[in-house]
């Protein structure tokens, strides 16, 4: 604990030299019978207590009394960050005819690691197929949203892919944040064919809110729409990324990670708490003290 303003403590001189040398009259002001009341206060001890407890207590409040402590917040607002994924049903295939594991299974578990390192963001969920849909919002609470991701199953948004209606989606979820990064990641297989947004409509609202797009095109050439990827990723100040394997999905994730780091430069907050009222109280009720004595004094 310390006082803002420990100078006024000086005060006390001028009390003191008050005490001796110009006493107040408070009982011409308020009281009759001058001289008996005057006798009972110089002969009272209590009374002088209390009237520099009152006076004590006045001075401690006006000092300002705090108590600070200083700490870095846990989760500092740096990022925001959305993780679309494509459920649509040709994602429950392998990567290619010779790479047979499954790119959805491969997926969740790229994406459970890729959740638990990023522990300084928010992240929420976009799910598309035929149709989009928030599967989370954004979030600190980074172990619901990792048990989450092995309930995701291929066709639970439709057959098709709706690319264009999960970036708006994922426009939606971020255009009122006030992170100083939004960042999207968008993994599909295939081009868009379902949905009622444009590339353009699409475009516009992640430039318009801000929004950096990584997207990531799964599985052999010619099975997504690159030129749209690239051209998605390159207006908003993003990569583009192919992964035709596991292996590749793996190093994907890893680069966009490398690339927006999670970790976020905080700083500290102090926290203050003032503690002048506690003074201030003991002053008032010694003040009420010393008149209560003074007033028995007088009808005595």
């Amino acid at each position: 604990m310390h006082f803002e303003f420990p100078w006024l403590f000086l005060l006390t001189f001028l009390f003191l030299f008050c005490e001796r040398k110009c006493p107040l009259r408070l009982d011409l002001l308020f009281f009759p019978h001058v001289g008996r009341v005057a006798r009972h206060a110089k002969s009272t001890s209590l009374m002088q207590a209390f009237k520099w407890m009152a006076w004590a207590g006045l001075l401690a409040a006006l000092a300002s009394p705090v108590v600070t402590k200083e700490y870095t917040p846990s989760h500092a607002l740096g990022r925001d960050m959305v993780l679309i994924v494509d459920a649509s049903r040709s994602m429950d295939e392998g990567f290619s005819l010779v790479k047979s594991a499954n790119k959805f299974a491969t997926l969740k578990r790229v994406l459970q690691d890729f959740i638990k390192k990023r522990s300084h963001d928010r992240l929420g969920l976009v799910v598309f197929g035929e149709f989009a849909y928030i599967a989370s919002p954004v979030t600190f609470d980074h172990d619901i949203l990792a048990s989450m991701v092995p309930y995701l199953e291929v066709g639970m948004a439709g057959e098709r892919t709706a690319i264009y209606d999960a970036l708006a989606m994922a426009a939606r979820l971020l255009r009122k944040s006030d992170a100083k990064s939004k960042v999207a990641i968008l993994i599909t297989d295939g081009k868009n064919t379902a949905g009622k947004i444009p590339l353009p409509v699409a475009k516009k609202l992640l430039q318009e809110y801000g929004i950096k797009l990584y997207t990531i095109g799964v599985g052999p050439k010619g099975a997504y729409d690159e030129k749209a990827l690239r051209q998605l990723a390159q207006a908003t100040g993003g990569k583009f990324f192919e992964a035709q394997d596991a292996k590749m999905l793996q190093k994907v994730y890893a680069a966009i990670d490398a690339l927006e780091p999670s970790q976020v430069d905080a700083q500290p907050v102090v926290e203050t708490r003032y503690l002048y009222i506690y003074p201030l109280f003991v002053a008032a009720m010694s003040l009420l003290m010393y008149l209560f004595l003074l007033n028995r004094g007088e009808v005595a």
